[in-house]
């Protein structure tokens, strides 16, 4: 009897270790007051919020660099389909380095102001088999206004490896349906309407999803940008469901 019970107990121990995430995260800083070159001439504001991965190296690295690599690609200014930076303390340097080119091109009675960028990097799900990220981020690089988005890094909590969406869901086309119902519902759309009726602009008049869709402990998000599906007036559209909605197409 004693040793069917510590045989049970010995189960249950190693289940829920297997059903703990591997990584733990601490929230660190960065901005332009970090860099040498910001010692002694002004430069860009750049203020950056994000977590670090912590615990199996192997993992951790990979989704620490991910993080890097994600923060890069909304700081980068050029024209190459990819940023050359590839750590944060990198994508900053660019970043200002970037306005202090433009501004030797101006006249020097032409006072621009300089960039801006602020980024916040927030842990919204977490699971041995699933790390969800959400952005906030701002970028101001001249103009009337700045841009303002979200966006999100879904990862393998056993590799550290990208999911795309497709990796994410068993039947993406159904998650689809009900994300365009409950968008269509929250827009007062009725189903037989063209979507773009009330004014959105979805290509072929057909509900798409966004480019990443997130994650937090209850909820699936769909998050629209501006000028992704409407003005830029109308902000940014967030569409949640409650996960138990598409749980049975959840790969996860």
């Amino acid at each position: 009897m004693i040793k069917k019970s510590l045989g049970l107990l010995f189960i249950i121990l190693f289940l829920g270790c297997k059903n703990e995430p591997a990584l733990t995260y601490q929230l660190e800083n960065f901005s332009e007051t970090d860099l040498k070159i910001c010692e002694d001439e002004p430069c860009s504001s750049v203020v950056i919020d994000y977590p670090i991965a912590k615990g199996d190296k192997e993992i951790s690295q990979k989704v620490n660099k991910q993080i890097e690599q994600w923060v890069a690609s909304v700081l980068f200014l050029g024209e190459d389909d990819v940023p050359s930076a590839k750590t944060i303390k990198g994508a900053v340097t660019d970043f200002v380095m970037a306005y202090r080119d433009y501004q030797a091109d101006l006249p020097t009675t032409i006072d621009t102001g300089g960039y801006e960028a602020e980024i916040e990097i927030s842990l919204g799900y977490n699971s041995p088999s699933l790390i969800s990220f959400t952005m906030n981020h701002f970028t101001y690089t001249g103009g009337a206004h700045g841009y303002t988005g979200v966006s999100y890094l879904n990862l393998n909590g056993q590799t550290g490896e990208v999911m795309a969406m497709e990796d994410l869901f068993s039947n993406l086309n159904e998650v689809k349906t009900i994300l365009e119902a409950e968008f269509r519902k929250q827009h007062k759309i009725p189903k037989e309407e063209n979507i773009n009726n009330t004014g959105f602009w979805f290509e072929d008049d057909t509900f798409l999803l966004p480019e990443t869709l997130g994650f937090s402990d209850d909820h699936l998000w769909a998050t629209y940008n501006p000028y992704e599906i409407a003005p830029y007036s109308e902000g940014i559209i967030e569409l949640k469901v409650p996960l138990e909605q598409v749980d049975e197409y959840l790969n996860f």
